[in-house]
């Protein structure tokens, strides 16, 4: 006996778990840059003096916030 189907399916369907831990993954990403933002702004209504103090000059912040992160 021979069994005959016309619709091939070569992709695999997603899991609903894994779907989930993606999302999940997302939405942590985008909680932690919106707290670095706030860092950021934070920082750049410090005075220069300020700035200096921690060793730093306004153009740096965005680079000292996002150190660990990225290597700019």
């Amino acid at each position: 006996m021979a069994f005959y189907t016309d619709t091939i399916e070569s992709r695999t369907v997603p899991k609903a778990s894994s779907a989930l831990t993606l999302m999940s993954r997302a939405f942590r990403r985008i909680i932690a840059a919106q707290n670095r933002s706030t860092d950021v702004e934070r920082m750049q209504a410090l005075d220069d003096n300020e700035l200096a103090d921690m060793g730093l000059s306004r153009d740096a912040i965005v680079r000292h916030v996002y150190r660990d992160i990225y290597y700019i």
